[in-house]
This record gives C-alpha cells, sequence and structure tokens, in this order.
C-alpha cells in the first residue's frame, strides 16, 4: 500500500520540478512574448501535475474499495447538486455577490466531482445483488 502511494507522488513532484526548471529555462531563451506564453503554460503544467498526483492519485489509491456504494452514490448526488446550483449562481441576473458565491461553489464541485470519480465504491455482494433484485427480473419464461 504504501508503495503504491509513494510512486505516483515521486512522479508527481519529479514532473512539477521539470516543468518549474523548464518555466526558467525557456524564459530566458525564448524572446518576451513566446516567454511568457511559455511560463504560463508550464506554470499551468505544473498545477495541474500537483493536483493530479497529490490530490487525486492518493485519494484513489487510499479510497478504492473502500466505500460503500451506499455512501458513495449520496456523496456524488450532493457534489452534482453543488455543480447545478453554481451554474444557477452564476447565470443569476440579480447580484454580483451571487455570481462570486456561484463561481467558487461551482469550482469547488467541480474539482470534487473529479476527485470523486476517481475513486470506485466497493463492491457488491452476491447477497445484496439479490436483494436488490426485483421479483419479476428473477422469473424465467
Amino acid at each position: 500500500m504504501r508503495r503504491r502511494l509513494t510512486r505516483p507522488l515521486m512522479i508527481g513532484a519529479i514532473l512539477v520540478i521539470a516543468l518549474l526548471i523548464l518555466r526558467v529555462v525557456l524564459s530566458t531563451v525564448l524572446p518576451p512574448a513566446a516567454a511568457q506564453t511559455a511560463t504560463f503554460i508550464t506554470t499551468f503544467l505544473a498545477i495541474l501535475m500537483v493536483y493530479i498526483f497529490f490530490i487525486i492519485v492518493p485519494v484513489a489509491i487510499l479510497l478504492n474499495g473502500r466505500i460503500s456504494k451506499r455512501i458513495y452514490d449520496p456523496i456524488e448526488k450532493i457534489i452534482i447538486a453543488g455543480i447545478v446550483l453554481g451554474v444557477i449562481g452564476m447565470f443569476q441576473p440579480w447580484t454580483h455577490a451571487l455570481y462570486r458565491i456561484g463561481f467558487f461553489v461551482l469550482l469547488a464541485s467541480t474539482l470534487s466531482f473529479i476527485v470523486w470519480s476517481h475513486v470506485t465504491p466497493k463492491a457488491a455482494t452476491y447477497d445484496e445483488e439479490e436483494v436488490n433484485q426485483s421479483p419479476s427480473s428473477t422469473a424465467t419464461p
């Protein structure tokens, strides 16, 4: 378990360091306009790598197969409701304060959904599947 978590973190750290070094090198080699673009792209990719390798991967490794479907589904629905509320808050025409709140709710819910979509719920056992089946689906003609 520890090895499964350590390896992605090391890969992520190496990629982030490489991108930050590349940012410095490209900004000294390229003309100013291209250097600004390269700085933006390498910084964006470094932030993306931090999010992927230090948030998504550890959460997925630690939670995969440990959360029951009964807990997984309501959390997913709450996150989706947050996305809907964030969109409604951003597109309402009345006040700027609701727009700002809607933006942050949408941002947090979207990032949460990305993380949560990488978590696999615990597989249902055979007994649970039997209970969940309707009587008409088990009848044979």
